[in-house]
């Protein structure tokens, strides 16, 4: 737990069991609680000091070392016990609990098959940022030019060519095409009937020509 805590305060997110995790927040809130403390004791050592008042000064010293030495008795590491105090007291001066948070994670662990989760701090420079998933960054395809985007990228060119002073080039204007010319439609044959009277009428002026030449 030990161990669990101190790699909590230095890389400020941790992956571990349900159960661990749980146990690791409340010593790690418990400790950051004595920190703000020893922070505060510290702070106001340090002004009653300056106003002249060095007793009173001493002794708030005094019990901003105490704290500083309950939380040694846990914290492996002075650097890592040093960022608990000059660090992470200061961030957390404002908030009244709710240091660290637990997310919930998809994978389990080999061997027992253990659930996983994510202990981290609340509201450092790394948690702040969003966790990477699978390591690489997606990059995302690049889109297909939708209709009726040549001609806003024609008027876009020639406002820039307005810009530099240059004319900008004339659109060719498209030849007229000629009309298709209609099909003649088909005459109607004439009917049997039709034909029949013009045969008559032909044969009758005959015989007519016949008897005025006899």
């Amino acid at each position: 737990m030990r161990s669990m805590v101190t790699s909590l305060f230095d890389v400020e997110r941790i992956t571990t069991t349900a159960p661990k995790a749980k146990e690791a927040r409340r010593v790690a809130e418990r400790l950051i609680t004595r920190a703000k403390k020893g922070y505060r004791a510290h702070q106001e050592g340090a002004s009653l000091k300056s106003s002249g008042k060095e007793a009173e000064g001493q002794r708030m010293e005094a019990t901003a070392l105490a704290h500083w030495r309950q939380a040694g008795r846990f914290v492996r590491g002075t650097d890592v016990l040093r960022k608990l105090f000059d660090e992470l007291a200061p961030l957390y001066m404002e908030r009244n609990g709710g240091y660290t948070r637990i997310i919930r994670l998809s994978g389990t662990r080999v061997g027992d098959n253990a659930k996983l989760v994510l202990l981290e701090l609340v509201d450092t420079e790394k948690t702040r940022k969003p966790m990477m998933r699978g390591g690489a960054v997606q990059t995302a395809e690049p889109e297909k030019p939708a209709k009726g985007r040549g001609k806003a990228k024609a008027k876009a060119k020639d406002g820039d060519a307005e810009a530099a002073g240059e004319k900008p080039k004339k659109a060719r204007k498209a030849k007229p095409t000629a009309p298709k010319e209609k099909k003649e439609t088909k005459k109607a044959k004439p009917s049997s009937g039709a034909g029949k009277t013009a045969r008559s009428k032909a044969g009758t002026t005959k015989t007519r020509s016949k008897k005025s030449g006899s």
